[in-house]
């Protein structure tokens, strides 16, 4: 059973393909800042608190993708349904519908119909999808794990920046940029040069929601 070309996974494997790296120097603004052991900071044990992954949540995406030989960003939008002991699901609704679900199994395509696969397994492709659910998931230990954490807080809005340990992840992923205010995440980049990118924004977002039977089964596994 194939999936369509233009699966937006598709776009996402493009990506990996660049080459270019964003570099540590290369920071976003208001990111510039490196927390020690920030799962201790003291400065950051609040909101760090707000985010963790240990709630049901769910939130609308619009995904931006930006890469050198297009004149214009690939847009896709869905929705981001979140259960900690299940994993994440990503319901793709424009271009097409299609459902992404990242849980400790793996990667597992399913479309409209119900039909599924398990994403193809390429190790850049798995590396980077943790990365994103780790932060999706505001998944602290994990993250620090990968990463050297950045950030900086003015009143209510906050900017993180993860730098990648590994040159090899850094290749790949560039610079994690994660912004927002108070305890909700607005947007996350990952930034590998000027024009090529993946900007997802992030609204909407609801807290502590039950979920159905029937929602459970379609969106996860």
């Amino acid at each position: 059973m194939d999936f369509p070309v233009n699966f937006p996974f598709r776009f996402f494997f493009l990506f990996l393909a660049a080459g270019a790296l964003a570099r540590a120097a290369d920071l976003p603004t208001g990111a510039d800042t490196l927390l020690t052991r920030p799962a201790q900071n003291p400065a950051w044990a609040d909101l760090f608190a707000r985010l963790a992954p240990d709630r049901n949540r769910q939130s609308k995406f619009e995904e931006r993708r930006t890469f050198p030989f297009r004149r214009t960003p690939v847009i896709l939008k869905g929705e981001i349904r979140i259960v900690p002991e299940r994993g994440l699901s990503l319901r793709y609704l424009e271009p097409e519908q299609r459902i992404l679900i990242v849980d400790s199994q793996g990667l597992l395509m399913r479309d409209d119909t119900g039909r599924e696969r398990a994403a193809p397994s390429d190790s850049r492709a798995q590396a980077v999808t943790s990365a994103l659910v780790s932060v999706l998931r505001f998944d602290l230990a994990a993250l620090e794990k990968s990463f050297a954490v950045h950030g900086r807080r003015e009143g209510d809005a906050w900017t993180l920046a993860f730098v990648p340990l590994e040159p090899a992840l850094g290749e790949l992923v560039g610079v994690l940029a994660v912004s927002g205010a108070q305890g909700r995440i607005d947007r996350i980049e990952m930034v590998k040069s000027a024009n090529q990118r993946i900007e997802i924004l992030i609204s909407g977002t609801q807290e502590n929601v039950i979920f159905p039977g029937d929602v459970l089964h379609r969106f996860f596994r």
